[in-house]
């Protein structure tokens, strides 16, 4: 079991605090959310059936697939193909809005957002933007900058961004809005969306620097991936990014699960050991 929230939840709250809307993405905020409302009754349905906030369900949305509800939530791909990146193989799902509210159920399931709800505190604003990142994958977070697919469009993003495979530029902004970024214009435009606890914001512009990741720590996620890689472990070979998102997290879990360790998709000391060990037994560092 992981307490990575806990760990973290001072963190996102100071980040929050100090998350306003950049005027700059003012115009493109109010576009992008009147279109995610006008969808509000098909989000409503999702959050019925998993208690994740609807703001939440369109900022992720948003973030995937520009809102497109002929997608796949999980990764923006189209709901009547099979998905071929993460999350692999899922689907294909009638390109109806049933099809929509059924492969979004799916992938939530897979990230276990749908369980957020029944535990201890429930959702609050710091529980989605760890939410979001946890979904996006932790490789903001080893570059030591807030991760922009949650706070992109704020004032707390800072230059950063993994431009394509393998490539990260230090000095490009993210044009993409952040997941708080929506949903703190959805609330202002839907005041009922409005999730429990939210942080009181302030005008201190002191830097936030992220902590590292509880579990994982230090750990070397390139090495991990590669890894893996070698060992098989994963079904289609995983990206040597740094970034220990959904398919590394997936990958980690099945070797974990396969060596009888704590399965919670998180490379920690205890898995990042048994890998090593299993590499030198296999003949393969």
């Amino acid at each position: 079991m992981q307490y990575a929230f806990e760990a973290l939840k001072p963190e996102y709250v100071a980040q929050l605090a100090r998350a306003h809307i950049r005027p700059e993405c003012e115009h493109l905020l109010g576009i992008s959310c009147d279109r995610l409302l006008h969808d509000k009754p098909v989000y409503q349905r999702i959050f019925g059936a998993t208690g994740v906030p609807v703001a939440g369900l369109m900022a992720l949305a948003e973030r995937e697939m520009t809102g497109n509800l002929h997608c796949y939530l999980g990764n923006g791909q189209r709901l009547t193909k099979r998905t071929t990146i993460v999350p692999l193989n899922r689907g294909p799902f009638p390109d109806t809005e049933d099809g929509f509210v059924a492969g979004a159920l799916d992938a939530l399931h897979l990230d276990g957002l749908d369980q957020v709800a029944k535990a201890t505190g429930g959702w609050s604003l710091q529980r989605f933007a760890y939410e979001s990142e946890h979904w996006n994958g932790w490789g903001y977070r080893s570059r030591r900058i807030p991760s922009p697919y949650v706070f992109g469009g704020t004032t707390v993003q800072k230059p950063g961004k993994f431009i394509r495979d393998h490539a990260y530029s230090p000095t490009t902004m993210d044009p993409q809005l952040g997941t708080i970024a929506i949903v703190l214009k959805l609330f202002e435009l839907d005041p009922s969306l409005k999730f429990a606890d939210l942080v009181a914001p302030v005008d201190d512009a002191t830097p936030i620097v992220p902590a590292a990741h509880p579990v994982i720590g230090d750990a070397n996620i390139e090495w991990v991936q590669i890894s893996l890689n070698k060992l098989r472990t994963a079904g289609t070979p995983l990206e040597v990014d740094g970034n220990c998102g959904r398919g590394t997290r997936a990958a980690v879990r099945a070797f974990q699960q396969a060596h009888h360790l704590v399965v919670d998709g998180l490379p920690g000391p205890k898995t990042v050991g048994a890998i090593g060990q299993t590499l030198a037994e296999a003949g393969l560092q």
